[in-house]
């Protein structure tokens, strides 16, 4: 049976009169009768009583038209669905990203895509650079919202806007009445710093720029969470850099200073497979460059 007799026959059910469906389905009335009588055949049932002037449906008739409807808008929907997905319009996308994007773009570019995609099902996790990298490897993540520069071929960077870095010192510390800092006034000074692994380009050039000031950092304490780190500067425990925007957290117990010498810079990239790019990555990406770019 082909799908085009089962709408063939739901227009005559309609219409009961085969001139008027002939003419809705655009083909003559013997070939829309063949359609009929060849569907009839093939189901061993008799779906309609044929006078010279009447057409009706048989009770097997009426009870298959209420099914074949039911069929037919389920085949409708599927083609929806699937043209919807091919669209990017329905499906799931998981995203990671690094605390510093969620204080900056991240938040303009969700927002514009769920309005626009408000069927595709996002699933979020903050992790870390590496960890990012690690998940888009293994196929566990989508997009990673992540730090450049790294190594690794397989994947497609979008450079984003990055930002500087600050130095955070306790609100009492003797330094924090300056706006600005040389960083070899903070030589004596104990550092909280992010743990190598997770960052070891900016790791690098931190011990870098300390070294060309003439002093070796003293680290006392390594956590990758910038929000950690901040709350052990609150508490006295040292100083450390984090993203300027993480300002707009307002912890208490902090002041925040620039460097007068060039510091650090935090890049921020999109980051994706470039292999099985699917239809809603797509689309996500086009978001991300409209955000970024207005």
């Amino acid at each position: 049976m082909k799908l085009h007799a089962f709408q063939y026959f739901v227009t005559l059910a309609e219409e009961l009169h085969f001139g008027r469906a002939a003419a809705r389905l655009q083909i003559t009335q013997p070939a829309l009768s063949r359609q009929i009588h060849r569907l009839e055949a093939e189901m061993g049932v008799t779906l309609l009583y044929r006078t010279k002037r009447t057409v009706e449906l048989t009770e097997a008739g009426t009870a298959f038209l209420v099914e074949v409807r039911k069929a037919l808008q389920q085949l409708d929907a599927a083609v929806q669905l699937a043209q919807r997905i091919d669209r990017g319009e329905v499906g799931s996308l998981r995203i990671a990203f690094t605390p510093s994007s969620m204080h900056t773009v991240l938040p303009d570019i969700l927002r514009n895509f769920r309005d626009r995609y408000p069927d595709v099902k996002l699933a979020m996790s903050e992790i870390c650079t590496l960890d990012q990298v690690n998940g888009l490897r293994k196929e566990t993540i989508d997009i990673g919202f992540l730090h450049p520069p790294l190594e690794a071929s397989f994947l497609n960077l979008y450079p984003l806007q990055g930002e500087r870095l600050l130095i955070a010192l306790p609100e009492g510390h003797a330094l924090a009445r300056q706006h600005q800092l040389s960083l070899k006034s903070l030589a004596a000074e104990p550092f909280i710093v992010h743990p190598r692994h997770e960052g070891p380009v900016l790791y690098d050039q931190f011990l870098a720029l300390c070294r060309k000031a003439g002093f070796e950092p003293n680290i006392v304490y390594r956590d990758s969470k910038h929000q950690t780190r901040v709350g052990l500067v609150a508490a006295g425990t040292g100083i450390t850099y984090v993203p300027e925007s993480l300002q707009k957290v307002g912890l208490s117990g902090v002041s925040y200073c620039s460097l007068v010498d060039d510091f650090l810079e935090l890049q921020l990239a999109v980051a994706w497979r470039r292999q099985q790019v699917s239809p809603v990555i797509e689309e996500f990406l086009e978001v991300v460059e409209q955000v970024t770019h207005d």
